[in-house]
C-alpha cells in the first residue's frame, strides 16, 4: 500500500480461519476498516465521537499536569491503535502540539496511517537521533515517531536509559506524546514504559472483554506507577441506547465510542447505575 492510500485512512484487515473466544463475545471471519478522523470520508458522528474523548481525556490531562499519555488495551484487537492514532489526530487539529508514538514494538500498527523507513527502534539502538525519526503527518499537525525494525528484545529496550530520555524529550517539546502501546495482560512492556509515562487510557471492546480482565488490566497498570485516567468503549452498541440510536439507524459501522469508566463493563444491572 503507497503512502498516499495510507495518508487518511488507517486500512488493517483481519482475518480469522477459526473461530475462538475473546472475553464473552465469539468472533469469526471478519473484515474492518479504520478510518481516521482525517478521511474526507469520515462521517461527521464519527469525527465528534473523538472529539468528545479528546476534550474529557483533555479536560483530566491538563487537571493533573499529564503530558505522556499511553495507550493500551486488556488484550489484542480491541481497537487500541485506531483510539491512539484518532486520538493524537483530534488534539492536533485543536492546535495543540501532538507527537504520537508506536510503542507496540511487536506488532507495530500505527504505520499504516503513514509510513516512514526509521523509527523509534533505530533511535533506541543509536543508529539515527530523534529528530530524524520524528516526522509531520502530511495532511495534519500531527507528528509521528513509527516503531521501526521489529527488535528481538522490545522490553529490553523499552526499559532502557535510553527511551526513558526520549520520553522526557519529547515530552519538553509537545503539549501531549500519545504512546500506542501492546496490550498490558500477559506482556510486560506496558508496566516497564509506565515508569516513565504520566496517564494510562484503556481502550476496551464493548460487550466483549470480560469485567474481570480488565479490572486485571487496571491493576496491572495501577501496579506500575501509572494512573488510568478513562476508558474509551470501542464498538460500542448504540442499538441498545436510545440517545444514540442515531448513529446505529445510519450505519455507524464502528460503532459509537463511548468516555467512561468501569462501570460501563459488567453485566445490564451495572450499567443501569452508570448514567
Amino acid at each position: 500500500m503507497s503512502s498516499s492510500e495510507t495518508t487518511n485512512q488507517v486500512k488493517t484487515t483481519e482475518k480469522r480461519n477459526s473461530r475462538h473466544r475473546h472475553g464473552r463475545r465469539k468472533h469469526t471471519g471478519m473484515v474492518k476498516e479504520i478510518y481516521s478522523v482525517t478521511n474526507p470520508n469520515a462521517p461527521t458522528y464519527y469525527v465528534e465521537a473523538f472529539k468528545m474523548i479528546a476534550s474529557n481525556i483533555e479536560f483530566v490531562a491538563v487537571a493533573q499536569e499529564c503530558k505522556s499519555i499511553l495507550v493500551t488495551s486488556t488484550l489484542q484487537d480491541e481497537g487500541k491503535t485506531n483510539l491512539s492514532v484518532n486520538l493524537a489526530l483530534t488534539l492536533a487539529g485543536y492546535g495543540k502540539r501532538v507527537c504520537l508514538v508506536d510503542c507496540d514494538l511487536r506488532l507495530p500498527s500505527v504505520h499504516r496511517l503513514q509510513r516512514s523507513p526509521i523509527g523509534l527502534t533505530h533511535v533506541l539502538k543509536g543508529e539515527v537521533p530523534l529528530d530524524e525519526a520524528v516526522f509531520k503527518h502530511s495532511e495534519s499537525d500531527l507528528n509521528i515517531l513509527l516503531g521501526g525494525v521489529i527488535p528481538p528484545n522490545p522490553t529490553e529496550l523499552l526499559a532502557s536509559v535510553k527511551m526513558q530520555k526520549v520520553v522526557e524529550a519529547l515530552a519538553n517539546r509537545y503539549d501531549y506524546v500519545i504512546y500506542d502501546t501492546p496490550p498490558c495482560l500477559g506482556i510486560s512492556d506496558v508496566s516497564v514504559l509506565g515508569r516513565y509515562m504520566d496517564a494510562a487510557v484503556l481502550a476496551v471492546r464493548h460487550d466483549s472483554t470480560d469485567k474481570r480482565m480488565v479490572e486485571r488490566a487496571k491493576a496491572n497498570i495501577e501496579n506500575s506507577g501509572l494512573k488510568v485516567i478513562g476508558a474509551i468503549l470501542m464498538e460500542y452498541k448504540a442499538e441498545s441506547d436510545v440517545s444514540n440510536a442515531y448513529y446505529y439507524n445510519h450505519g455507524y459501522k464502528y460503532g459509537y465510542y463511548k468516555y467512561g469508566g468501569y462501570g460501563y463493563y459488567g453485566d445490564k444491572r451495572e450499567r443501569k447505575d452508570d448514567k
